[in-house]
């Protein structure tokens, strides 16, 4: 916000926003990324301005901010080159790695961007691994031995602390790797067994506990709306900014003083108590889904999260990006939907002609592959440009209902795709959402996952509002939103 209310663009906002969240260890961004296979972080990140002009860079290594090259890679995407060549808007592997060189960009060796965090996830799962490699030869030949031909041994701490009760079997991340069912939002360790996973669980039994994308019966979401009243559109930017999450938290939400109102639809809204319609952004105690206790260590280990943002400049362009590590022990070279354009990132630009001026970004996360299917990102922020939802058929029909197009969205557009629902694998989606025109900044977010960590601010703000979203027990998607008016 400091930047926006100094004058910078909206591109910049955003490089800024994600460069601080890529150099938190928490985050799966930047420092503190998961490693692939070969133990070395490769990263992905995207950068979409308001006519829509994009930088991407995908499985790039060594890079201390990816965010800031796929910054770079857009700002020379319009400077023309010899020979009418047409310079590049996406960047990958080792020659992403040249032109950030070539550019002055931060280049640090491989042990600078693994945190100890990182490196330990990275142990348990080869070890993770090879007990999958073992449990898919023939029982005779398994026998207590593994498949290097050592001993095997009696569950660990670290087992214990993953299945408490010893109830199912446990959920690790060879597991997840074999059935593909993580994604990019993915829990550090294997899950706590809190609730099943429907019909998933059935396709294999070291599945059986929660995924990051576990989709409880019933049809309720969760709605957090706030509105407020600032100046007009060239003197009020705006940031909404996401650590990205599909994973279970067990930090208990903070109270606030705000007024629970149930609506017809099931949605929940929250209106403040002192006239101000500003929410404090907080969740209640009935959206937290209980759990049993857990380590501390397993508390810690479920922060890895794909990072997001969009911002609003002085001038009332739009802006979005993202950055992810991507999946824990992915191939090398795996590039992810934060390095694709329109399917971790979008933005739908204005059109000359539109009295509204209307633009819309979006930002999305989860299982990565099912993503790119169905262009999630770009299907999003249409959706919510055009005021529109998949009907009988297939059809697109008319709606004015925003929380109806994003619940639509991840039931209709993502989930229900062809390509996603008959696949092995869960399908998982956080997104977020910005829709600026004459009226206004709305900004929206939905999800299928066990969480979502979000946070916006507007530049008469003195402190960004920030909430923890989660699923619950009876929703199969949690969604909210704020409105910023202008007038």
């Amino acid at each position: 916000m400091s930047f926006l209310k100094a004058g910078a663009t909206a591109t910049q906002a955003v490089e800024a926003a994600i460069r601080c969240l890529e150099d938190k260890e928490i985050t799966n961004a930047g420092f503190g990324s998961n490693l692939n296979i070969d133990g070395v972080v490769e990263c992905d990140a995207t950068i979409v301005d308001h006519l829509g002009r994009s930088g991407a860079c995908g499985a790039v290594a060594g890079v201390k901010n990816p965010i800031s090259l796929a910054k770079k890679i857009l700002d020379t995407s319009s400077q023309p080159l010899s020979l009418r060549r047409v310079p590049p808007n996406i960047l990958v592997g080792p020659g992403a790695k040249e032109f950030a060189e070539e550019h002055a960009l931060k280049i640090v060796r491989n042990e600078f961007l693994v945190s100890r965090n990182a490196k330990d996830r990275y142990l348990r799962w080869n070890e993770d691994l090879k007990r999958a490699e073992a449990r898919k030869r023939p029982r005779t030949a398994y026998s207590g031995v593994n498949w290097s031909g050592q001993r095997t041994s009696s569950p660990g701490a670290y087992d214990k602390a993953a299945n408490p009760a010893n109830t199912v079997q446990l959920r690790d991340h060879a597991s997840a790797i074999l059935t593909g069912t993580w994604n990019e939002g993915q829990p550090d360790s294997p899950d706590s067994g809190r609730s099943p996973i429907g019909e998933s669980a059935s396709r294999t039994a070291a599945d059986s506990s929660a995924s990051p994308a576990s989709q409880p019966p019933g049809n309720r979401s969760a709605s957090l709306e706030s509105t407020e009243r600032v100046g007009l559109g060239a003197e009020s930017p705006y940031l909404a900014s996401m650590p990205l999450s599909s994973r279970p938290v067990n930090d208990g939400p903070a109270s606030c003083d705000d007024t629970e109102v149930h609506t017809g639809d099931g949605k929940i809204e929250y209106h403040d108590t002192d006239g101000l319609g500003i929410s404090c952004g907080k969740v209640k105690r009935h959206h937290a889904t209980t759990q049993s206790p857990v380590d501390v260590e397993q508390v810690a280990d479920m922060v890895t999260d794909t990072v997001g943002a969009i911002a609003v400049d002085l001038r009332g362009n739009i802006a979005a990006g993202s950055s992810s590590g991507g999946i824990g022990m992915k191939h090398k070279g795996r590039t992810g939907p934060a390095a694709l354009v329109g399917v971790g990132t979008a933005v739908v630009p204005e059109d000359p002609d539109d009295d509204f001026a209307t633009s819309v970004a979006a930002v999305t996360s989860g299982t990565g592959e099912h993503m790119a299917t169905c262009m999630a990102s770009s299907k999003c922020a249409e959706r919510l440009f055009q005021g529109t939802r998949r009907g009988p058929g297939g059809r697109d029909i008319p709606e004015e209902d925003e929380h109806t197009i994003m619940e639509s969205f991840i039931l209709d557009d993502f989930m229900n795709h062809p390509g996603v629902r008959d696949q092995p694998s869960v399908g998982a989606i956080g997104v977020m959402a910005v829709k600026k025109d004459l009226t206004g900044i709305y900004f929206y977010f939905a999800h299928n996952t066990d969480s979502f960590a979000l946070a916006s601010m507007s530049s008469t703000e003195r402190e960004p509002l920030c909430v923890m979203s989660r699923l619950g027990k009876t929703g199969r998607v949690a969604q909210g939103g704020r409105r910023i008016r202008l007038g």
